[in-house]
């Protein structure tokens, strides 16, 4: 069962510098339609420009879309917006650069504390050592400032506080590409085995063919703000119906 269905979404936001009296706009997403089932991975590639992070915001809340619906769990999200609040813990995101925004004076336990009381208000109650523990850190951390951890770390506290209100859709924009390729393979180890064991679905937004075709389910390639190619992974690599989706496997090394 679809835990997320978006339908005809269009957005557009306002043009560059112009001197019209009239207030131009540029469309950014153009009738998107997509569906995300309840514990799995919705990969979203397509290249810089191409209305991902856009998508992502319109879905979170953070944007508003011009037309088109957003479902989440049954219950409409847009145009009702009125129903966005009561549903705003249920969808958390991580973005590429998440562990910039700890507050540089608190402590990781303080970081992790102001989450947890979020999430009390929906009867979720994990401690701080069991938040650190589930994304692989020790203990000892706690009491640490983001100063004093390595950039990998502090995405895994990052992650460790949008866990803290457990919720069941988690967007994902770019969280590993900041990272080396030891600590980016550890990060989605970790995203894997959380996703088995709390069956939350996440939205994966990347620019990597090679990691959304192992990492996601479903693989969905955006251009120009349309979706031009929607499959499952293993079938995508073979078979790409779009001439953009097949350039994009070239660069990459894939062919069909």
């Amino acid at each position: 069962m679809p835990i997320l269905e978006v339908k005809n979404l269009s957005c557009s936001v306002p043009a560059s510098s112009h001197t019209s009296f009239r207030r131009k706009r540029r469309q950014i997403l153009k009738q998107i339609s997509l569906t995300i089932d309840e514990g799995t991975t919705l990969g979203l590639l397509g290249g810089s420009g191409s209305g991902k992070s856009t998508l992502a915001r319109c879905i979170a809340g953070l944007q508003t879309p011009d037309e088109g619906t957003i479902t989440f769990n049954g219950i409409n999200l847009f145009p009702f917006k009125e129903n966005r609040r009561k549903m705003s813990l249920q969808i958390q995101m991580l973005f590429q650069a998440s562990s910039a925004s700890l507050n540089p004076m608190l402590t990781v336990r303080e970081s992790l504390l102001e989450g947890i009381e979020a999430g009390l208000h929906n009867g979720h109650s994990p401690t701080a050592d069991e938040l650190l523990k589930s994304v692989g850190m020790a203990e000892g951390l706690l009491d640490r400032l983001p100063s004093q951890l390595s950039g990998g770390q502090r995405q895994r506290v990052a992650l460790a506080r949008v866990l803290s209100v457990r919720p069941k859709l988690l967007i994902l924009d770019e969280p590993t590409s900041a990272l080396d390729v030891i600590t980016q393979q550890h990060i989605l180890s970790l995203l894997k085995e959380l996703q088995q064991e709390y069956r939350f679905a996440f939205l994966f937004i990347t620019h990597e063919v090679r990691t959304a075709l192992l990492f996601c389910d479903r693989v969905a390639v955006l251009n120009e703000g349309v979706i031009v190619d929607e499959d499952k992974s293993s079938q995508l690599i073979h078979r790409q119906s779009s001439a953009f989706t097949r350039q994009l496997f070239a660069d990459c090394g894939i062919s069909s």
